[in-house]
């Protein structure tokens, strides 16, 4: 289950794949950068070559997450979830921004232990110029993709069982996490609630990341009963943020 909902928060770091789902114009507009700004990127856009170095030299390794295990397993997606997802696309209103030169995932880093459930993966999207990447930026704060995004999940766990929980409410809160030196960042909190014997049972999936010229980077970390460790993550965030400026496109 918690696998599960992290892939699907793992859509918003995707969202460039998917045609647009955070996409940051309205139609017949421009993009709208709202509380955050771009940095200057100049010279020729980055070839697909420096693109894909960069995501390997910033996306997360198993030496960042000493004692969790590496998988590259992916849940595989039902007929369901992709009926689901264009739903998504159609919801939060799809605009092409273009292909991405590089979307690239590191694998999933798991740590079990007792009642302990942990997952953190990262992802690194290169777009062809910073203005898409910073389009991208704007919509995911807006309040629009985030109800899109909420009834997506709401309708995806609508089916899911936890042994005999009761599914409960679906949340996701919004922030802005610290990313200096980077044009700007987001952070998203999904809280997925279960019922069971009268004890509520809690998944939670958190989405930071921020853009850097052409270059976005996502932090996706899970956990079970209780919230990915507050002080880890903030330490792969920054470790991530000082990746991507020692190697800006």
């Amino acid at each position: 289950m918690v696998r599960r909902l992290a892939s699907a928060g793992a859509l918003l770091a995707l969202c460039g794949s998917l045609a647009g789902c955070a996409s940051g114009t309205s139609h017949g507009g421009h993009a709208r950068v709202g509380r955050t700004s771009t940095r200057a990127h100049s010279g020729a856009p980055p070839t697909r070559a420096q693109a894909a170095a960069f995501a390997r030299a910033v996306n997360l390794t198993a030496a960042d997450v000493p004692g969790f295990t590496a998988t590259s397993r992916h849940e595989a997606e039902t007929q369901r979830e992709k009926r689901l997802q264009r739903r998504l696309r159609e919801c939060a209103g799809p605009v092409h921004l273009g292909d991405a030169l590089v979307e690239q995932r590191s694998a999933s880093f798991e740590l079990k232990r007792a009642i302990i459930d942990l997952g953190v993966s990262s992802e690194v999207a290169v777009a062809r110029t910073a203005a898409l990447a910073a389009g991208e930026l704007a919509a995911i704060h807006e309040q629009r993709v985030r109800e899109c995004f909420s009834r997506y999940l709401d309708m995806l766990l609508e089916g899911e069982r936890l042994g005999g929980a009761r599914r409960g409410h679906v949340s996701i809160a919004s922030g802005t996490p610290p990313a200096p030196g980077a044009g700007g960042s987001f952070g998203w909190r999904i809280i997925a609630t279960f019922t069971t014997d009268r004890i509520k049972l809690s998944l939670y999936v958190d989405i930071l990341g921020f853009v850097l010229g052409p270059a976005r980077v996502t932090l996706v970390s899970s956990g079970a009963l209780r919230p990915f460790p507050a002080e880890l993550q903030q330490r792969l965030y920054t470790e991530l943020l000082n990746r991507a400026k020692a190697r800006s496109l």
